[in-house]
């Protein structure tokens, strides 16, 4: 259920008239590293972290990692089952558990008994005007005295479950009872008798009036009486567990199966737990400095919304099928809609499915255009024409010569329909579908898009460029593109725009063409959809949507400006700092997007995505950032309050952890940091989303760490995170004793000097025979210690049966390869690159040990080894992985190149022949699992080289379970979430195929 009657919002705050669905929503389980998977509250702390009480302990979150903490690591907290959060205006953090309270101030927690060491149940906190602490508990109402929580003569002593204060006057929730404080005495309020004894669970100040809710419904303070509120279309004994006005004025009311949502009194969304999109039984919710909303559920752990200026029509609106080819608006502002599997219109907020993908030509109804009788429909095989009178499909004789033809686009002009398909330009005159260029011509075939600029020139985007029909012919537009696929065309005041597959703009500006590309500034995205508002250029493509101001295009041709300004708005990856992540764009063809009051429409693989460029508000909040842990001996260890940090005597490494506290999009932001006192220019971190420093080999003396950080639109926080550093010296770097060494070397040097000036006629000679000698014994005792270092160095890292490397030569080095793999991901994009883990398994090994002895199976293993080093590249590893099985690991290689490696792999060992000691000639198969890093590659740490060794081995066991003597590569399917596959790799390979969670890339024919 969803009520928007013309409201309008603080653009930072939640808009209220979106619907739940259409924030853009993250969450955080246990798979993230919460505790626990129910929120029983959650606030933003005044050190700007995200608290969460759950029933495992208390959770930190800085946007990217949890801290959490118990009693088993914090004794202060009294019990692991928290109920409640509460800051003050002294900036403590109140926690209230079912066996007490406990208080966290500058970094430290502390222990809040009742004086007599009794437990108690604490279910909330409030703060008077005055600044008393009060707590809810199953003793009565507490309040804090001399930090103990007592319980005054005056206060009530019935179990309580909720307490507020607002505006003078506090309350406090009892069972079929409101406890009011108003000028210092406490008086009961009984519930109206229709809600008997239920239990008063919160409050909220909503609409000028106070709120509570109860296990028996929703209750409303009138003429100061309470009164129970009946909302339309829902039973009035709701039980509601939590209340929360957030900024906007919207009232937030979590309800046993529903979420409500209210706003100036009336009911505005109903949310039901059983919606794909809900969060079930939401038990808290907070706002951030953001504007962010936080809430907690019962089932599904945190979740963070936000407005956003991007949102999707997709199934809760009735859309059939999510993959949207095209869209396209009619006269009467109906949305007809192109879909993976039939044809769809959108209006009055739902979807109405009208044909299906097998009454089609073909499926795909992939280019559209309306008219107030009928709508054209370009398939991927043909042409139909949908009569809107009588909901049918037509499909007339003359469309014959397009059956089996992609249509990329319709327009109609004088009087004709002209289209643009894979097999060229064709007109159909209404009786006669006619070709328009023959194949050899221009226009003759692979044309993407048809455009009447001004002056009625009738245009056409080819893969060669763009054409324009002059009466007779299509003829190529000079200098427009030429050579490139043009996907899109457009039209401003200063001239045509043409956009290309590979994402380059053409500018016409007086008869001349300009184009650009990524060096000028232009974002790398393919121009599927050309927009213009206030003159502004939106370019919508694969990777997302970004927008161009039109006077720089003047001012950059001028050489007014470095670089043209191109930003993105909309990033599918969500790794472009202040962009929106979302799903964009489908397409290339006519009908791949349009402007309606405001707002773009285009189609996404995520339903059809309606853009609000007026809705963009850059984040303005600049982040907080903590230096909030040091990992030292292999621990981590709290920096919470730390302002100076001593090392220990002979510490030169420091590995420190940092929280930048922006929640809209914390992969988005950037961090730098630098070392006064070693190292005074500001440095990146190569990759933000580790938020960890390492330093080697600190010099002595006072150092100050200081690191600064961009929220996700780039706003720097206004001053960094700082700590100072003390690196004590070594004794020997102490100036004592560097002065005790320069005293003595000077002594030694005077002592030495007179001696030898003494003996120096009669020991010359013995003396330079003497240093001769200790010269060369020392030359050889040193290349037998280096020698020996080397030679043991080798052995514990290599397999002594085949001079192969072992897994521990695997485990040291391959970390460092595969860092510097993913900073060359971070940077570049895995460009279609991956490394290769393939582990070999010498078939029916067992046979040859009992025909021919330990000694032949080992002798083969020896020629096995020999054969793979000489197989794979410099930089390439052969690791002994245990039997008869090896792992070789392959440096970054193009995927394509990948069966050709395992079939030459496969090849070589069956074209080998192997000799055993006594002689004889043996020929063997080996089967071959193969696995390419990273699994994910849009998220290079999702699973580790292990987790990719492990992979290879379920292809292997493939290869073996259907015949042996092949190979087999395998990969995550796109659809299958890291934290799944991870729990299930243990399961068998059948399984995780039949389950989707694997699917097999390649594999040989055998």
């Amino acid at each position: 259920m969803l009520v928007l009657a013309g409201l309008a919002g603080d653009g930072w705050a939640l808009a209220p008239d979106r619907a739940f669905h259409h924030y853009v929503k993250d969450s955080w389980s246990i798979e993230e590293g919460l505790p626990q998977i129910t929120v029983n509250a959650v606030v933003q702390g005044p050190d700007g972290y995200i608290w969460a009480a759950t029933q495992a302990g208390l959770s930190r979150f800085d946007g990217v990692r949890f801290a959490n903490f118990s009693p088993e690591d914090t004794p202060q907290l009294q019990g692991m089952f928290l109920r409640a959060l509460f800051v003050d205006s002294r900036d403590r953090l109140w926690i209230g558990s079912y066996r007490g309270a406990a208080v966290y101030s500058q970094g430290a927690f502390r222990a809040v008994d009742d004086g007599f060491g009794r437990e108690y149940d604490v279910f909330g906190f409030a703060e008077t005007d005055a600044g008393e602490l009060l707590a809810a508990t199953t003793s009565g109402l507490l309040r804090l005295f001399d930090d103990v929580l007592l319980k005054p003569q005056d206060f009530p002593d019935e179990p309580l479950w909720s307490v507020f204060h607002h505006d003078g006057l506090s309350v406090a929730g009892g069972r079929g009872v409101v406890f009011h404080n108003e000028n210092g005495e406490w008086r009961r309020k009984v519930l109206p008798a229709t809600m008997g004894a239920a239990q008063v669970n919160a409050f909220a100040r909503h609409d000028g009036r106070l709120w509570a809710g109860s296990t028996r419904g929703l209750l409303v303070l009138d003429d100061n009486e309470w009164q129970q509120v009946r909302l339309p279309d829902l039973p009035p004994d709701l039980v509601v567990e939590m209340l929360f006005e957030d900024r906007d004025e919207n009232l937030w009311i979590g309800a046993a199966g529903r979420l409500l949502r209210l706003r100036n009194g009336e009911l505005l969304e109903v949310i039901d737990d059983h919606a794909p999109y809900a969060l079930p039984s939401v038990r808290a919710a907070a706002e951030d400095h953001e504007g962010n909303l936080w809430l907690g559920s019962q089932w599904s752990g945190l979740s963070r919304l936000w407005n956003g200026w991007m949102l999707n029509y997709d199934r809760p609106e009735g859309l059939h099928n999510s993959l949207v080819w095209s869209v396209a608006r009619d006269a009467e502002g109906q949305v007809w809609t192109g879909t993976l599997d039939g044809l769809a219109v959108f209006r009055d907020g739902r979807f109405r499915q009208l044909t299906t993908g097998n009454e089609q030509p073909h499926p795909h109804a992939y280019t559209l255009l309306p008219e107030a009788e009928q709508v054209w429909v370009g398939t991927r095989a043909g042409l139909f024409v949908w009569n809107r009178l009588e909901e049918r499909i037509d499909q007339p004789s003359g469309f014959a010569p397009l059956n089996g033809t992609q249509v990329n686009g319709i327009v109609r002009w004088h009087q004709d329909y002209w289209l643009a398909t894979n097999d060229g330009i064709w007109r159909w005159d209404g009786e006669r579908m006619e070709r328009m260029a023959d194949a050899d011509e221009p226009g003759g075939r692979d044309v993407r898009v048809l455009f009447v600029g001004d002056g009625d020139k009738l245009l056409a985007g080819e893969r060669n460029g763009l054409l324009r029909w002059t009466g007779e012919r299509f003829l190529p537009v000079a200098g427009a593109a030429e050579g490139q696929d043009v996907s899109s065309i457009a039209q401003s005041d200063a001239g045509l725009i043409v956009g290309t597959m590979d994402g380059r703009l053409w500018f016409e500006r007086n008869g001349q063409w300009h184009g650009f590309d990524g060096d000028d500034g232009l974002p790398d995205n393919s121009a599927f959809f050309l927009g213009l508002q206030d003159n502004t250029l939106w370019v919508a493509g694969l990777r997302g949507i970004y927008e161009l101001p039109m006077a720089a295009v003047d001012q950059y041709l001028a050489g007014e400006i470095p670089v043209l300004p191109g930003r993105m708005v909309v990033n599918e990856r969500g790794d472009v700092p202040g962009a929106q992540k979302g799903l964009c764009c489908n397409g290339a063809g006519n009908a791949r997007g349009f402007m309606s009051e405001g707002a773009f429409w285009l189609p996404t693989r995520g339903g059809v995505a309606r853009f609000e460029p007026e809705q963009i508000v850059r984040n303005p909040e600049p982040p907080a950032v903590h230096l909030d842990r040091m990992r030292t001996h292999g621990h981590w260890q709290d920096l919470a309050g730390v302002e100076r940090l001593e090392l220990e005597a002979g510490q030169r490494d420091l590995n420190i952890g940092i929280a930048v506290l922006s929640y809209q999009h914390p992969d988005s932001v950037q961090i730098e940091y630098r070392l006064e006192g070693y190292q005074p220019r500001w440095l990146a971190l190569d990759d933000p989303g580790q938020r960890q420093l390492f330093y080697t080999n600190l010099p002595t003396g006072e150092l100050a760490l200081e690191v600064r950080a961009t929220n996700n639109a780039g706003v720097w926080s206004t001053e960094p995170a700082r700590l100072k550093l003390s690196v004590p010296p070594r004794l020997w770097e102490t100036h004592v004793f560097r002065a005790l060494l320069l005293f003595a070397s000077v002594l030694i040097i005077w002592l030495i000097f007179n001696l030898r000036l003494r003996k120096l006629q009669n020991q010359h000679a013995a003396l330079e025979s003497k240093a001769a000698e200790r010269t060369e014994a020392l030359r050889e005792a040193n290349e037998r210690l280096q020698e020996y270092s080397s030679r043991m160095e080798t052995v514990s890292m290599s397999d002594p049966l085949t001079g192969s490397w072992n897994r521990r030569y695997l485990v040291n080095q391959l970390p460092a390869d595969l860092a510097h793999f993913h900073r060359e991901i971070a940077r570049d994009g895995d460009a279609g690159r991956a490394m290769l883990f393939a582990l070999l398994d010498l078939d029916r090994f067992r046979d040859i040990n009992e025909q021919h002895g330990h000694g032949g199976g080992d002798r083969i293993l020896r020629d096995l080894a020999d054969a793979l080093r000489e197989f794979v590249r410099r930089g390439d590893y052969v690791v002994r992985w245990g039997g008869e099985q090896f792992l070789v690991v392959f440096r970054p290689m193009p995927n394509d190149e990948i069966p050709g490696v395992a079939e030459r792999m496969a090849g070589m060992v069956r074209q080998r022949t192997f000799s055993v000691d006594d002689g004889q000639a043996v020929k063997l198969t080996a089967s071959l699992g193969m696995a390419a890093y990273p699994p994910y590659p849009e998220k290079p740490g999702a699973l580790t080289w292990e987790d990719t060794v492990t992979l290879a081995e379920k292809a292997l066991n493939r290869v073996k379970q259907t015949g042996r003597n092949g190979w087999c590569q395998v990969a995550p399917t796109p659809w299958a979430e890291p934290a799944t596959l991870l729990r299930r790799l243990d399961q068998r390979i059948e399984q995780l195929l039949d389950d989707r969670l694997l699917a097999v890339v390649a594999e040989s024919d055998r």
